[in-house]
Parts: C-alpha cells; structure tokens; sequence
C-alpha cells in the first residue's frame, strides 16, 4: 500500500542537531579585542564649519557685507570681496609651500579695517590637499601671540543681559580684545566644485 507523502513526513524522527557555539563566541570575543585596540590608536579631529543657508526670503541689509573669500589655488591664494570692498590680492606660493604667514598677516589687516567681521568663505580647489585646507583654516581663524591687538566697541550688560545705559540714554560701551580673526569658516564650492 502506498502512503501519502505527507505522511511520510510525520513518521520521520527529527534528529537535534547541536549547534557548536564555541569558535562562533571566539570569533566574537577576538574580533571585539581587535577593534577596541585599532579604535585606541586612532583619532579623529573635526573642525566645525557651517553649511550655506538657502532661504527663500531675502535677509534684510543695512549695508553690502563683506564676504571675505579665500580662492585656494594649487599657486596661490586669492583674497577677494564679491562687493568690492576690499581690494582683490593674490598670495602666491614661496617654493614648494603655500606662504600661510603672508595670508594670515593680510587677513590680520583687513580684520584691522573690518573688526566686527567674523565669517569667510573658504574655496578650494578640487585637487587641493587636506592638510593645506586645515592650515589655510587655522591662519583664518587665530590670532596668533605676536600679532598686533585689535579691539572692538562693545555695549556693556548687566547680569540679567540688558545693556546698561548712562544718565543721558546712551548705551555704555567699553573695548573688548578681539580674540579670533574669522571664526566662522564657510565653504563657498561645495556644490558646484569650481
């Protein structure tokens, strides 16, 4: 007599199988020894840059920004104004480096001229080296030891953050030392890659 094939099935006895655990946990336990290791040895740095806001609403100007931006080229820098309110300069390079004392010593200039300026536009090259950028960055952002002081106009708080005002309604204002050169470092090439 024939039987059904799904009875077959039914009269079958299941074996265990024994699944071996062991190597599999080795396995596990060497390979998280080996990245707690690796990850010891390596470190990461960021430098916190801002993205360019898109807005579809115009922002309101009192006057033409300044807009400092830095052309990094594989020759030279390229210090410019898209509004014209600086003169464009043109750093180039001293042998094989780029001359970063000559670049942050004509942005420690025009931060003389522009002291309440506080944002640049970096725009490097496509072929430009990381290490070049990160310099180009820190001679952008610090005022070194040795530099001359620059001092701006600030209005003077109280502890609830309200500006004090004197007898006549004038704000008090009393100099601050300038303590960065551009802090805020803006790539300007990010989309269109020129």
């Amino acid at each position: 007599m024939l039987r059904r094939p799904s009875s077959q099935r039914r009269t079958r006895t299941k074996e265990d199988i024994e699944l071996l655990l062991v190597p599999i946990l080795d396995t596990f336990v060497t390979l998280i020894a080996f990245l707690l290791a690796a990850t010891s040895l390596l470190s990461v740095t960021l430098i916190d840059t801002p993205v360019p806001v898109v807005s579809a609403t115009p922002p309101e100007i009192k006057q033409k920004p300044l807009s400092l931006t830095i052309k990094i080229e594989l020759d030279r820098f390229v210090l410019s104004s898209p509004f014209n309110r600086i003169r464009k300069q043109n750093i180039d390079r001293v042998g094989d480096d780029q001359d970063f004392v000559k670049l942050h010593d004509a942005l420690l200039a025009i931060k003389g001229k522009y002291p309440y300026e506080k944002q640049i536009v970096l725009m490097p090259s496509p072929t430009m080296e990381y290490e070049d950028i990160v310099k180009v960055m820190d001679a952008s952002r610090r005022i070194e030891e040795g530099d001359p002081s620059l001092y701006v106009k600030e209005a003077v708080k109280d502890e609830f953050g309200e500006e004090i005002r004197d007898k006549s309604g004038s704000v008090v204002q009393e100099d601050r030392i300038v303590t960065d050169l551009f802090p805020e470092v803006v790539f300007g090439n990010i989309l269109g890659g020129a």
